[in-house]
């Protein structure tokens, strides 16, 4: 989750980013690499997929705050952070089916709308930020599914 401010100007007229949270790089095991990746415990997830709709709920979950893109990626000094945000899917544009036997992969997806609402917390600053409501939130694009591919593919229709 990133932040802006639009009173600062990079050399483009781009808003400046100010501020970078996520969870940061995972350092060992079999996901070692992986990165701007997060456990979410499955009772803070909940999908039906008949009825089109998924809520995905995390309280306070500790990130860090790195502050801009470049500094993210290079993995550079951060504040200690946490973040909290629900989102909602709901409403049906369109069910799309997908099978590549191929490439090995076939899914089950619904576009949709979702609409987030988020908030943001680093201590040692003393900066917060709360977005608006979730309801003023507008969609660009929303998906949610279910897919198989890799092992999980084998022997599938």
């Amino acid at each position: 989750m990133d932040l802006f401010d639009p009173g600062q100007l990079d050399p483009a007229g781009n808003p400046t980013q100010i501020h970078d949270f996520n969870p940061g790089t995972i350092d060992s095991g079999p996901a070692e690499g992986l990165f701007w990746t997060m456990h979410i415990p499955t009772h803070d997830v909940h999908v039906d997929l008949e009825e089109a709709t998924a809520t995905m709920r995390v309280n306070n979950a500790d990130v860090e705050d790195y502050h801009n893109i470049k500094n993210a990626l290079l993995d550079g000094p951060s504040d200690p952070a946490s973040v909290s945000f629900m989102i909602r899917w709901q409403g049906v544009k369109a069910r799309v089916e997908v099978h590549d036997f191929e490439l090995g992969f076939a899914g089950r997806f619904i576009e949709d709308s979702a609409t987030v609402q988020w908030s943001a917390r680093v201590p040692s600053t003393g900066f917060s930020f709360r977005s608006d409501p979730a309801t003023t939130s507008t969609t660009t694009f929303a998906e949610i599914g279910s897919e198989r591919n890799g092992v999980f593919f084998h022997g599938a229709a």
